[in-house]
């Protein structure tokens, strides 16, 4: 968590230097003392500070929102005074659902529309996780933080005439559906007895 931490404090020092230059700038206020000033947002509170608005990118999906919940609430946690906006937008994958996303054919399926809204100052940050990033980041980007792990283990669903048996003890040539080609790689490599399938 040290990461998140350091990332943060240069963070919160700029959108400090930025509130300073929101209070001498000519932003109009809107409703609920919300101001914007370029492509930064602040906001007003009752007693009149300013503060910078942090805005999260992240993904429309449910297991996006607990991952960028979890991030808001750690930042939440460490600076209790920094305001956040959680921005959920739909990537490329979350919309293309009848085809195997190995089958698309395109790159950063689920991260191309958050860096897009990060290149456009629309959003402050991102969410993502680490599985679903390229190899290699578009110029400019940089991974600031990696949150500690939650339990990374996979399940398996068996059916019911398979009941009491393991990935080990399946008939030759059982079948798999998957549609991650990480996990089938790596149970290729350790069930060769096995086939896999998209689904």
């Amino acid at each position: 968590m040290t990461s998140v931490s350091t990332e943060l404090s240069t963070k919160t020092q700029q959108a400090v230097a930025d509130t300073q230059s929101a209070l001498q700038c000519s932003g109009s206020e809107g409703r609920n003392g919300v101001m914007e000033e370029g492509p930064y947002k602040y906001i007003r509170d009752g007693n009149g500070k300013v503060s910078r608005v942090i805005r999260i990118g992240t993904r429309k999906s449910q297991l996006a929102r607990i991952q960028t919940d979890s991030v808001a609430d750690k930042l939440k946690e460490l600076y209790p005074d920094v305001h956040l906006e959680i921005v959920a937008m739909s990537t490329i994958g979350d919309k293309i659902l009848d085809t195997a996303l190995s089958k698309i054919g395109e790159k950063s399926l689920f991260t191309k529309e958050l860096e897009n809204a990060l290149e456009k100052n629309e959003v402050d940050l991102v969410v993502h996780s680490l599985k679903d990033l390229p190899t290699s980041l578009p110029a400019g980007f940089t991974i600031g933080a990696v949150l500690k792990r939650e339990n990374p283990h996979d399940a398996v669903v068996l059916h019911p005439s398979n009941a009491g048996k393991t990935l080990d003890t399946l008939p030759e040539k059982s079948v798999i559906g998957t549609s991650s080609l990480r996990r089938a790689a790596q149970l290729k490599k350790r069930f060769p007895h096995l086939e896999f399938k998209d689904i």
